[in-house]
């Protein structure tokens, strides 16, 4: 089990920093918890909603169905139980009695249904992941049954992320603020939409022993650099952390936990049928591509060593993954070039990529170096951090540097490989890819993994992207603050966190 789509966008903070940090009481003896997020907030409503890193955003008000342990396998939650029938075709979930929302109402089966329903409506990736839901029945008051169009094991872990989080049913459509069943609720009047987001304690919560902490305070910072500084400064109890910055914090006394969530990171070519850079529709230039990069020499460079070298989507732990297909493209310059002019481009080709060197900049200068080696010429185009997603969603860029990580290999699919997924831009679409898919969808057991691996190896065979490594991350909290990193999500959701001296 695995995480949400991660990608961090570039940009440079020029908000100030102002929080306490530390897990220090604050006024009124509160203790507050105050964390950084590189990336801005979605918009409330679920239907809209990202699975990256956002969803740190979304954890403290709206609750979930499951709740995935620290080994990301599903425990009961607002769901306390929950059963298949035989063709695993309907999933039935008992709901836990006496939650209210914090605008009073009820949560019950009818509201599960229509916020799933709901969810399920948009075209954002929390939509995305529970795409194979065909309906949701209410059995009873505390019982409800959702029906898929297939087998698939990736709905329980769906359902314990921002897909499965339930809202109430009167704030369903566009809601200027959340309203949901979770262990906090938003102060608006300490909350600024872009900057700063502030959670107080929800006194109606069925499980506070859960979250220790009175406020949760959420700061956006975009700038590596100032997240480090707002650490060591103590105005922050937790962050992600660049890897070149890890010796540093530990050395001023900060808990820092390194780990892989399985994101693969790399170049990923979006335009892979050659619409805008036509260079890029030739299977011997995405080949060419793949040759271009020295993953080791980017690993130790750009990842202080931590990192493991790839060349396909799915990591070690998920289905599909196949070792000996890390071996497929060596690091070769010259070979790439060799491949550049037999597709009919003997002096490369030119392409502008987003520039991500603010918060990427060892990895945008392999990137760009990479490619100047074996002939690409490279523009770089600068955009505001809040205009990178909507740029490379709207098909601005025909590849770019990326990294992407999903629950399941599932989950990985439908994040990019199918013509809807929210990371195929330019709606790349491929018959043998989507019969194969479609295989994968009503599979089970041993032949779900045997189809996995053969579209896996499909699509390295194809070069649908130019993977590099699956990524290692880090993350530093304060010295009274202690987190627990979640398999599959690059950020530890809020009920990971706790103080330092509790068991």
């Amino acid at each position: 089990m695995r995480k949400t789509v991660a990608f961090v966008g570039a940009g440079i903070l020029t908000a100030t920093v102002a929080a306490c940090g530390g897990g220090t009481q604050a006024a009124g003896g509160d203790k507050t918890l105050t964390l950084a997020e590189s990336v801005t907030a979605t918009p409330w409503d679920l239907a809209k909603a990202s699975m990256g890193p956002e969803a740190q955003y979304y954890q403290p008000v709206y609750d979930t169905l499951i709740r995935l342990n620290t080994k990301g396998e599903p425990t009961p939650n607002l769901a306390t139980s929950w059963s298949y029938d035989k063709p695993q075709t309907t999933l039935t979930l008992k709901l836990r009695q006496g939650v209210k929302f914090t605008d009073g109402t009820p949560l019950d089966a009818d509201a599960v249904k229509q916020s799933l329903l709901h969810t399920k409506s948009g075209t954002a990736s929390a939509a995305g992941e529970i795409q194979d839901i065909s309906g949701v029945d209410v059995v009873d008051a505390q019982t409800v049954a959702i029906r898929l169009s297939h087998p698939t094991a990736a709905l329980l872990p769906a359902l314990g992320q921002v897909s499965g989080m339930i809202v109430s049913p009167k704030a369903l459509e566009n809601p200027r603020t959340p309203v949901g069943s979770g262990p906090y609720k938003l102060d608006t009047a300490a909350t600024t939409a872009g900057q700063t987001y502030t959670y107080v304690r929800n006194a109606d919560y069925w499980n506070a022993k859960a979250f220790p902490y009175d406020k949760v305070v959420i700061k956006f910072l975009a700038d590596p650099t100032a997240r480090t500084n707002a650490l060591l400064s103590g105005q922050l109890d937790g962050a992600t952390l660049n890897l070149n910055r890890v010796k540093t914090v530990k050395g001023r006394g900060l808990n820092v936990v390194t780990y892989q969530p399985g994101d693969i990171e790399g170049l990923y070519i979006w335009d892979r049928a050659g619409k805008k850079v036509p260079a890029l529709g030739e299977l011997k230039v995405r080949q060419a591509l793949n040759h271009a990069f020295d993953k080791d020499a980017i690993i130790k460079s750009a990842k202080t060593g931590l990192g493991t070298p790839t060349t396909q989507l799915f990591a070690k732990t998920e289905d599909g993954y196949k070792a000996e297909l890390d071996d497929t493209y060596p690091y070769d310059p010259a070979k790439a070039k060799k491949l550049l002019a037999e597709a009919g481009y003997p002096n490369g080709f030119s392409v502008t990529l987003p520039d991500l060197s603010a918060n990427f900049p060892q990895e945008q200068a392999a990137l760009n170096q990479s490619l100047k080696d074996i002939g690409i010429k490279v523009k770089l185009d600068t955009l505001p951090t809040d205009q990178i997603f909507s740029a490379m969603l709207s098909g601005k860029y025909a590849m770019s540097y990326f990294k992407l990580g999903a629950p399941t290999a599932w989950d990985k699919v439908q994040l990019e490989l199918t013509k809807k997924s929210t990371w195929n831009p330019f709606k790349y679409d491929d018959p043998k890819a989507d019969d194969l898919i479609t295989r994968i969808g009503n599979a089970t057991g041993a032949k779900r993994e045997a189809l996995f691996e053969e579209l896996n190896t499909y699509v390295v065979d194809q070069v649908w992207n130019a993977p590099w490594s699956v990524i290692a991350n880090a993350y530093a909290t304060a010295k009274d603050v202690k987190v627990t990193p979640q398999p599959g999500t690059q950020y530890p959701p809020i009920y990971n966190y706790a103080p330092a001296n509790q068991p």
